[in-house]
C-alpha cells in the first residue's frame, strides 16, 4: 500500500549513504587538485611519505625535505660491487659505509668523479657546506659538466652565503633540462628553498629562491608562481635582475606564455648584455621561428659572453656551419677558445671538424687525437 503524500513543503531527508559519498567526492576532488600536479618523487611511499606531503602542501618545505630523506632511510641492500660510488648507501642512510666505499673507489681511480659527489653530500648530510663545496669542486674539475655535482655544489653555496655562486651553478645545470640522476637532490633543494624562505624578508637571498623554486616546478608545476613572485622581488630590488628575468622567462615558457618570455628574456638582455644564457635562448626560439639572421646574431653574442663554455659549442656549429656553411667561422671561433683554455676537449674536436670541413685534414687529425687524449683523462668509467 502507498503510504502518505509528502508534502512539497516538507524538507527533503538526506540518506547517510549520500551524504558520506558527497563527502568522499569532495574529499577525492580536493586530493587530486593537490596531487595531480606532483611528481612521485613527492609522493613517497614509506613510514615518513604521508607526513613529508602534508609539510609540503602545508607549506613548509624545509621540514617537509628532512621527512622525506627519512623516508629514503631503511636496511642497507646494496653490495659495494654494484654501488662503488657510496650513493645508495647513503640513500638508505649509511653515511659511514657509504664513506668508506667511496673512499675505497678513490683509492683505486683517483679521478672517480661519482665517488666525489658521494662525499659532498655525505658533507652537506654532516652540515659541513664547506668540506662539500671541496669535493664538488674535485668532481667539477674532472667532469665540468656534472649535473650532480653541480645542483648540490650550488647547494653547498647556498648554505656557506654565496647566492651567486650558487645562481651561477643552478644556470649551468638547469639549462641542461636534467633534474640530476640522484633522488636526493631534489629534497637537498628542497630543504635549502624552505630554509631560506623562512627568513626575514630582509634577509633573503631573492633571485637564489627564484631559481631554486625553479628547479622545484619541474617536480610541482604550482612552484612557477613562486618562482616568479621571487623573481620579480629579486627585480625591483635590484638582486642580479638579469638572472630573475632569465626565471621569469623560463616560466612563462614552460607554461606557453610565449611572448611574455620573450619579453622577459630581452629584458634579461638590457640588464645584462652579456648573459649567455638568455642569449642562447633567443638564439633557439629565433630557429624555431626560421629567423637565421637574429639565430646567428645571438648564438655568437653567446660565444662571445662564454668563449670557453662547452655547453654553447653545438648551437654554434649548428648555425654556423649547418645553416651557413661556415666552417672558417666556426675554426676561427674555436682556435680562440683555445687561446683562452689550452685543454678544451670539445674546442679540440670541434675545431678538428671544421679543419676537415675546410680540407685542412693534417692538422685536424691532431686536434681530433688531442679531442681524444682529453676525453680520456676526463672519463673515469664511475
Amino acid at each position: 500500500m502507498d503510504g502518505p503524500a509528502r508534502s512539497s513543503s516538507s524538507p527533503l531527508r538526506l540518506r547517510p549513504a549520500v551524504v558520506v559519498a558527497t563527502a568522499l567526492a569532495l574529499v577525492w576532488s580536493v586530493a587530486y587538485w593537490q596531487l595531480s600536479p606532483l611528481s612521485p618523487s613527492l609522493i613517497q611511499i614509506s613510514r615518513t611519505g604521508p607526513r613529508a606531503l602534508l609539510l609540503y602542501l602545508s607549506g613548509k618545505s624545509g621540514d617537509a625535505a628532512r621527512a622525506y630523506r627519512a623516508g629514503q632511510h631503511g636496511q642497507l641492500r646494496v653490495s659495494y660491487a654494484d654501488d662503488h660510488t657510496g650513493y645508495w648507501a647513503l640513500y638508505a642512510g649509511h653515511a659511514d659505509a657509504a664513506t668508506k666505499r667511496a673512499r675505497m673507489t678513490l683509492a683505486l681511480v683517483p679521478g672517480a668523479a661519482d665517488a666525489r659527489v658521494t662525499l659532498g653530500e655525505i658533507a652537506l648530510e654532516r652540515d659541513r657546506p664547506a668540506e662539500a663545496l671541496a669535493e664538488f669542486g674535485a668532481a667539477l674539475r674532472r667532469r665540468p659538466g656534472d649535473i650532480d655535482a653541480l645542483y648540490l655544489a650550488a647547494v653547498a653555496l647556498g648554505r656557506t652565503g654565496d647566492p651567486g655562486g650558487a645562481i651561477d651553478h643552478l644556470n649551468r645545470a638547469l639549462r641542461s633540462g636534467s633534474a640530476g640522476k640522484r633522488e636526493t637532490i631534489v629534497y637537498r633543494i628542497m630543504e635549502l628553498a624552505g630554509d631560506l624562505g623562512r627568513r626575514a624578508p630582509a634577509e633573503r637571498p631573492l633571485c637564489l629562491l627564484a631559481h631554486l623554486h625553479r628547479y622545484l616546478r619541474i617536480f610541482d608545476e604550482r612552484q612557477g608562481a613562486a618562482a616568479m613572485a621571487y623573481a620579480r622581488q629579486a627585480i625591483d630590488a635590484g638582486d642580479r635582475p638579469a638572472d630573475a628575468y632569465l626565471t621569469l622567462g623560463v616560466v612563462h615558457d614552460k607554461r606557453g606564455e610565449y611572448e611574455a618570455a620573450r619579453l622577459a628574456m630581452r629584458r634579461a638582455l638590457i640588464a645584462d648584455p652579456r648573459h649567455a644564457e638568455a642569449l642562447r635562448w633567443l638564439a633557439v626560439e629565433a630557429g624555431k621561428v626560421g629567423d637565421l639572421l637574429v639565430q646567428h646574431e645571438m648564438i655568437t653574442r653567446a660565444f662571445d659572453a662564454a668563449p670557453t663554455d662547452a655547453f654553447y659549442f653545438r648551437d654554434l656549429e649548428a648555425v654556423l656551419i649547418g645553416k651557413l656553411g661556415d666552417p672558417l667561422g666556426m675554426a676561427t671561433r674555436m682556435r680562440r677558445t683555445l687561446a683562452l683554455d689550452a685543454d678544451n676537449a670539445e674546442a679540440h674536436g670541434r675545431l678538428a671538424r671544421a679543419l676537415g670541413a675546410l680540407g685542412e685534414h693534417a692538422r685536424a687529425r691532431l686536434h681530433a687525437e688531442r679531442f681524444v687524449e682529453l676525453s680520456a683523462r676526463g672519463s673515469d668509467g664511475r
